[in-house]
């Protein structure tokens, strides 16, 4: 009853934003403990870090991250000499209680949103008394929470709006008058709220979304778009671009590697950069619609059939 809802969700949509605020003064703090400008402190080093998102049981999230001090040059470079584990740790204590973002409203009144006290910082020395620290173990300490679900928190795997209005209820005619969604009866949730299988505190938090999602100052959160995710808008893992090998790169290589394993099944020859490989064999599939475009096909006939009605009553 006493649980503060609207900061919650609140919090958790702001959540990114406040670790990108967080990365700009840690950046500030490690040049002025270095006694150097921000300019010079870049030109000598490099902040990189990696982080995962992890919910709380009470809906909030908080992140487990792996921050790191390189040379200028990113991953490949060792840190400068004065760029030292105790830097970092004092800059980090530092720069989270400076990160903070205010949000008005006249449904709620004014408020800040910063990180809360628990704030750990440790060196990631070893795992263990004999586990050496290689790039292995610190991509499973990672990974360890990156596949972490959400199941303490007992959210949804999906989003709840409705795909045809886009969770507005209401589809708008080409003159601008607006029309009942029909597939949602005008609420713009796909599924109803009272029926959701969750718990009562995590069915509040979605409602709480769908309220202030309908409030114009926070309609940039799209809110509802993110009820299922009890408002966190965010990826559960990110990454700073010099933290280590990129994404693409990591697609890439995957795309390879499928690439060899389908050629291996088929039992294809190897591929060449220098030959194109043309398949010209055809095969008849069907004529008419697949099962999922008639449903399609019948939605869009629907729409103009209610939209031609709409028109012949006298609606302008």
């Amino acid at each position: 009853a006493t649980y503060d809802y609207a900061g919650a969700v609140l919090f958790n949509a702001h959540a990114g934003a406040l670790w990108a605020r967080f990365t700009t003064y840690l950046r500030r703090e490690i040049a002025a403990r270095l006694g150097m400008t921000q300019k010079a402190a870049r030109e000598g080093l490099r902040v990189s870090f990696a982080k995962v998102a992890e919910y709380q049981k009470r809906g909030l999230v908080h992140f487990h991250a792996v921050i790191r001090l390189d040379g200028p040059d990113g991953s490949t470079q060792p840190p400068p000499s004065y760029a030292t584990v105790a830097v970092l740790t004092d800059a980090i204590r530092a720069a989270a209680p400076r990160a903070r973002i205010s949000v008005a409203s006249d449904a709620i009144g004014e408020r800040e949103l910063t990180w809360g006290q628990e704030l750990d910082v440790r060196e990631i020395a070893s795992f263990g008394t004999d586990a050496e620290l290689t790039d292995q173990a610190v991509a499973a300490y990672v990974a360890k929470y990156a596949t972490k679900s959400a199941d303490a928190s007992g959210t949804l795997d999906r989003s709840l709006y409705c795909r045809p209005c886009q969770g507005r209820g209401a589809t708008v005619l080409p003159h601008g008058t607006p029309l009942p969604c029909t597939a949602c009866d005008g609420t713009g949730q796909a599924r109803s709220l009272p029926r959701l299988a969750v718990a009562r505190h995590v069915r509040q938090m979605i409602r709480t979304c769908w309220e202030l999602g309908k409030l114009p100052e926070f309609a940039d959160l799209k809110l509802w778009k993110w009820a299922h995710m009890l408002g966190f808008r965010g990826h559960f893992s990110t990454k700073s671009r010099s933290y280590s090998t990129t994404l693409g790169a990591l697609r890439a290589a995957r795309r390879a590697w499928r690439t060899e394993q389908a050629h291996a099944r088929a039992g294809l020859p190897d591929p060449d950069p220098d030959t194109t490989l043309v398949v010209g064999h055809w095969t008849y599939i069907g004529t008419g619609y697949s099962p999922g475009a008639t449903l399609l096909a019948a939605h869009v006939w629907h729409r103009k059939e209610l939209e031609r009605q709409f028109t012949a009553e006298g609606g302008c």
